[in-house]
């Protein structure tokens, strides 16, 4: 058995990131025992033991932390597939098929780089639209993998570029704010090592799982 239906994926993709068949039904809108039944028909078909059931609850086996992962890609595949052939017909706006394209930006990224981009864009000859889609910190692949976005901005290394064409438009650097009085404010660079230790100082920006990546912050 070489092909899955998108209903199987959905159901077994709800069991998994629950890890609870009773939350993985209500998320899914059904009743717990037919829930039950597709993943154990979803296991006989695929001749492999998905989850291990036990009193204390619901846990991914190997195969199943190779389908969670599998799986998630390609239900953002169809999705994608589904949005990008709407826009292309123009069922997702009032007015018919449009040259269109959906640049996904993170909210308060740089207006003139992006003003940039788009004037010159838009001198090109036969230029698509492009619709501006405003997103959150990091949203941008994921806007990119399910066909909310054709293109996007990005920011390495906290956005993943992983399976994504890119191209590097600007390097950021970071700022420190300090008063004006501040033993520290004299300097013309600080590492975060600096300035981790003083009290009130906003946060570095981008950070990443509550840490942030060494370099170096301009005064």
């Amino acid at each position: 058995m070489d092909t899955l239906e998108t209903r199987e994926l959905r159901y077994f993709l709800a069991v998994a990131e629950e890890l609870h068949f009773g939350r993985a039904a209500e998320r899914l809108g059904m009743a717990q025992p037919p829930l039950s039944r597709a993943i154990q028909q979803l296991e006989r078909r695929l001749g492999v033991t998905l989850l291990k059931r036990n009193r204390r609850g619901v846990s991914l086996t190997g195969a199943g932390e190779v389908l969670l992962h599998e799986g998630r890609a390609a239900l953002d595949a169809t999705t994608a597939a589904a949005r990008r052939t709407r826009r292309a017909g123009g069922a997702d706006g009032p007015d018919g098929p449009r040259n269109r394209l959906v640049l996904a930006v993170k909210a308060g990224a740089s207006h003139e780089l992006l003003h940039k981009l788009l004037d010159a864009y838009a001198a090109e000859p036969d230029a698509a639209e492009i619709e501006v889609l405003p997103s959150g910190t990091c949203e941008q692949g994921s806007m990119l993998r399910d066909g909310r976005a054709d293109v996007a901005l990005m920011h390495a290394p906290f956005n993943s570029l992983a399976g994504f064409d890119s191209e590097e438009l600007m390097t950021e650097g970071q700022i420190a704010i300090l008063p004006a009085r501040h033993p520290l404010a004299a300097r013309k660079t600080l590492s975060l090592a600096d300035v981790s230790d003083i009290p009130d100082l906003p946060l570095a920006r981008w950070s990443r799982d509550g840490t942030f990546p060494p370099c170096l912050l301009y005064t």
